[in-house]
């Protein structure tokens, strides 16, 4: 007979403890561009309610780091191989140096995956849950496509600038690929930030901007994603 496990307290995903763009910003303000970039934000992929494997399968997960510069520039890099993992549900799933989870033969339910490192301004958290089930077997996956930009929203300064990254997910082991070159990206207003088709942002004015990336799955279905972006003067408040 297996198990059924759960875990109610859940690791909050995507939390950054004491550090974000807005304080980065306003500790390398007016210092110049010589600063070698600091790590300040950590986030997971696949995100939560992505990941769904049966027993004894294997999902990879990635962990992706926001440096920044100078309060100028913030650029995103996987740093997978530099977080520590863990698994609070030990017998649902063990996870590898490099993020990859592997299901329990015994043991279904759902787990959180978490993924720890230490920043610039102190201890940087993720977690993305992994579901262990039965039923992920029936699913179809090869039709199974999302597409997520990393970061999320943030907020930057006229005249900074941010790569972020357009990342597919496929199945439901949660299989992950940079698409961030491949995939057409567009500003929802110009006047406030502009976008190359490389997916860099810069801020040209004060205001909100929605940044879309969008491509074509290989079953022909369209995928989309976006991320607002709040664009502030210097030294304005935000």
């Amino acid at each position: 007979m297996k198990k059924l496990y759960g875990f109610s307290a859940l690791v909050s995903p995507r939390v950054l403890l004491g550090v974000g763009l807005v304080l980065a910003t306003s500790l390398f303000g007016g210092t110049g561009c010589g600063l070698s970039y600091s790590l300040t934000g950590l986030y997971l992929e696949p995100t939560t309610g992505s990941t769904c494997i049966p027993q004894g399968a294997t999902a990879q997960f990635k962990a992706y780091g926001t440096y920044t510069e100078g309060g100028h520039a913030v650029r995103i890099t996987d740093i997978s191989d530099q977080v520590q993992w863990t698994v609070p549900l030990p017998d649902l799933a063990s996870i590898s140096a490099s993020g990859l989870a592997t299901a329990a033969m015994n043991f279904i339910g759902t787990t959180p995956i978490v993924a720890t490192t230490t920043g610039e301004f102190g201890l940087l958290t993720s977690s993305s849950n992994l579901q262990v089930s039965e039923s992920c077997v029936a699913t179809s996956i090869a039709k199974h496509f999302s597409l997520h930009i990393v970061p999320e929203n943030q907020s930057l300064t006229v005249g900074q600038t941010l790569q972020p990254l357009a990342i597919g997910t496929y199945g439901l082991n949660g299989s992950t690929t940079n698409l961030s070159r491949q995939v057409t990206w567009q500003s929802s207003d110009a006047k406030v930030a502009t976008v190359d088709s490389s997916g860099l942002i810069t801020a040209v004015g004060p205001g909100d901007a929605t940044i879309t990336a969008q491509t074509r799955a290989s079953d022909g279905e369209i995928a989309t994603a976006t991320q607002t972006v709040h664009f502030t003067a210097v030294g304005q408040d935000r």
